[in-house]
């Protein structure tokens, strides 16, 4: 049984110019073609024509498809020529998987920064994207990194890898995000102010909570964000006049503290 172009378009949902230009580049041509020039397909066109559409849904281009088919072969040659196209079809795909998990963690990432920094400068984004290019991404992040330098026990390892990452979508990251944008804004202030310390304490308890109400811990983790000896900080947006600014209110505010606990 044959059928005109027009039944086929209609029964594959693709218009016919889609097989007019199939039948150009000699992917899909037509069983019979009569002196009035109307085309016809058998139930092998339609099949091949399903073959194509369906490798064209998961990524194939039309040059893939066309080679893919074009080979002389049994079922058994197919099948397996089907199986090794699907297979490194998979892997591309997980290829520009990785790479888009990779784009979003960088997009996440420079909005982080300007919501830390309130602006940043395109060099300092581009510095970290390149920094973190050959590093593997680890559930859509760059987790970071604790050398074995630290001198950490394995709680204290368990605890610095759970904390949220900066460049995640870890939900944590939206109240401590909203305590360094009120730091910022308070600047100007003195970091003994009625305002400072009690973001300050909102920012202990806060924290707190992340490690576990392990303070050591705090305190060496606060250390290992400091800005570098050659000016550059740690997490982008967190300069050293920002964490300055945070020792001298957090300073204050623990001794005040433990001044009333006495």
């Amino acid at each position: 049984m044959k059928i005109l172009i027009g039944e086929l378009a209609k029964k594959t949902n693709i218009s016919k110019r889609t097989l007019y230009h199939y039948e150009q580049i000699g992917l899909l041509k037509p069983t019979e073609t009569r002196e009035n020039r109307y085309r016809y397909y058998d139930e092998n066109a339609l099949f091949r024509l399903q073959k194509i559409l369906l490798l064209k849904s998961i990524g194939y281009t039309l040059e893939q498809i066309k080679q893919l088919l074009s080979q002389n072969q049994n079922d058994i040659e197919e099948n397996k020529n089907w199986i090794t196209s699907l297979n490194e079809q998979i892997e591309l795909i997980e290829k520009e998987k990785e790479e888009l998990n990779r784009k979003q963690y960088y997009l996440r990432s420079t909005v982080h920064a300007i919501q830390l920094k309130g602006r940043i400068e395109a060099k300092e984004i581009f510095q970290v994207i390149q920094a973190l290019e050959n590093r593997s991404l680890v559930e859509g992040v760059i987790p970071a990194h604790f050398g074995d330098d630290l001198s950490l026990n394995s709680k204290e390892k368990e605890i610095l890898n759970h904390l949220p990452v900066f460049g995640s979508d870890d939900k944590r990251l939206e109240d401590i995000i909203a305590i360094y944008q009120q730091i910022r804004g308070i600047m100007h202030q003195s970091p003994y102010s009625l305002e400072a310390q009690e973001i300050a304490g909102k920012l202990y308890q806060k924290s707190l909570e992340l490690f576990d109400n392990d303070e050591d811990l705090l305190d060496k983790y606060w250390e290992m964000i400091r800005v570098q000896e050659d000016g550059e900080p740690v997490i982008v947006g967190m300069d050293s006049d920002f964490i300055d600014y945070v020792d001298k209110m957090m300073d204050y505010f623990l001794k005040q503290r433990s001044e009333e606990e006495r």
